[in-house]
């Protein structure tokens, strides 16, 4: 058996219908466009207090023009009524915005998959809330959800309603950033399904063939990745196979993730180029020997909403460098600025704060590991294409190396790395 994840578009419904085979488990969840219809229909009805009329019809317009089914234009016209029921309640009784948001686009994601079995004979519709329940902390309770999900997904031709769960006090929520991608996952993980596939608009993971789970990781670490890396663990944990295909072209093989190693010994398996990052630098001798600095910095940085890429320290103690996008460095450096201003730990006026317009180049592989030399390659590859380096970091577990290079050395860092495998 297997589980397969899928983005319901307007192009698409044909494509997935034939994906969907009598030992599949599909989930389904709608595309971000019209999910972000639903949040200015909920705005204009329950913050601004109006009808919505027109959003509304813009949805529905959307719904309709996906399936010419009898059966499925029924269940539109069913989710007519109760998307104005709702909300009308809404307006007259005091609900957090996030909860209505959850609710009703969770009725959304079932839709989409009621349209997608109407075009398969014989499936059957799971709404996907009832699967996964969440502390509320908003983590997973395994232990409660595999149960779950062992008692009501027994066989397959199974169309799953994906991207949310519910708390234990009943109340639906959004699960991680692609929820009908972890839902996939831990659906596989709790049935050993053969294996798991991911249909999204790439060809798979770059030009990657074949990558192993922590590969496929550091690969998807990127802003533009087609998925969220966290939707890998249930799999890897179970030790099933992962498939990475493009919905448009799903005869091709895409990219296996699985735990083979992909690459010969040290040989990197990939390059990540990160571009329109900035590195601030906290350094000075009044951060010598003061216990607690770092993580003051990273809660205060945390509670910024400040998105942290890359993390050095030289062992003296007298920097700490980490890398943030550019749209969030003037916020990283007014929050420094604040903390130290305001710390009775740093009573020293010498502590500096240094903003610089950089970039990351970060080779990775699983035939890196416990390898002598490759650091040493790498650096010399950089060295001799005429790029400085300006801070360096790699992980305990050397799958790793990532560099910070000057923004404009960016592609001679790229070119020179991309060697290293040749």
């Amino acid at each position: 058996m297997e589980t397969r994840s899928f983005v319901l578009r307007r192009d698409n419904h044909a494509s997935i219908v034939k994906l969907i085979g009598s030992d599949t488990i599909a989930v389904v969840r709608p595309e971000k466009y019209v999910e972000n219809l639903f949040r200015e229909l909920i705005h204009r009805t329950i913050v601004e207090k109006k009808s919505g009329k027109a959003e509304l019809e813009s949805v529905l317009d959307y719904f309709r023009s996906i399936s010419s089914e009898a059966a499925y234009l029924e269940k539109v016209d069913e989710f007519e009524q109760m998307v104005k029921a709702y909300l009308s309640e809404g307006m007259f009784v005091y609900a957090p915005l996030r909860s209505v948001e959850d609710y009703l686009l969770a009725r959304c994601a079932r839709l989409c998959a009621e349209a997608v079995a109407c075009g398969v004979k014989g499936s059957r519709v799971i709404d996907g809330t009832g699967l996964v329940v969440c502390r509320p902390d908003g983590v997973f309770d395994w232990a409660v959800s595999r149960e779950a999900i062992k008692k009501k997904c027994k066989n397959g031709l199974l169309i799953v309603s994906g991207g949310y769960g519910r708390l234990e006090s009943g109340y639906v929520v959004r699960i991680g950033k692609d929820g009908s991608d972890m839902l996939s996952s831990l659906i596989a993980s709790a049935i050993g399904a053969d294996r798991v596939e991911f249909y999204v608009e790439t060809p798979g993971l770059g030009n990657n063939a074949r990558m192993t789970y922590d590969e496929a990781v550091h690969f998807l670490a990127s802003d533009n990745a087609p998925l969220d890396s966290s939707v890998l663990w249930p799999a890897k944990n179970s030790g099933i196979p992962v498939v990475v295909k493009s919905i448009y072209e799903p005869e091709k093989s895409g990219t296996l993730i699985s735990a083979e190693p992909s690459g010969k010994a040290g040989a990197p398996s990939g390059i990540l180029v990160d571009g329109d990052v900035e590195l601030v630098t906290v350094y000075g001798t009044g951060l010598l020997g003061k216990v607690g600095i770092s993580s003051n910095i990273f809660s205060k940085l945390g509670e910024a909403g400040v998105n942290i890429r890359f993390i050095a320290q030289s062992s003296s103690e007298y920097s700490i460098s980490f890398a943030v996008p550019s749209s969030q460095g003037e916020v990283a450096a007014r929050t420094l600025k604040t903390l130290v201003g305001g710390n009775p730990m740093l009573p020293l006026d010498d502590v500096m704060i240094l903003n610089r317009k950089v970039g990351i180049v970060t080779v990775y592989g699983s035939s890196i590991a416990n390898i002598p030399g490759v650091s040493g390659r790498v650096f010399s590859a950089l060295g001799d294409e005429g790029v400085s380096i300006i801070a360096s970091a790699q992980g305990g577990e050397e799958l790793s190396i990532s560099v910070v290079v000057d923004e404009k050395d960016l592609p001679s860092a790229r070119k020179a790395l991309e060697k290293l495998d040749k």
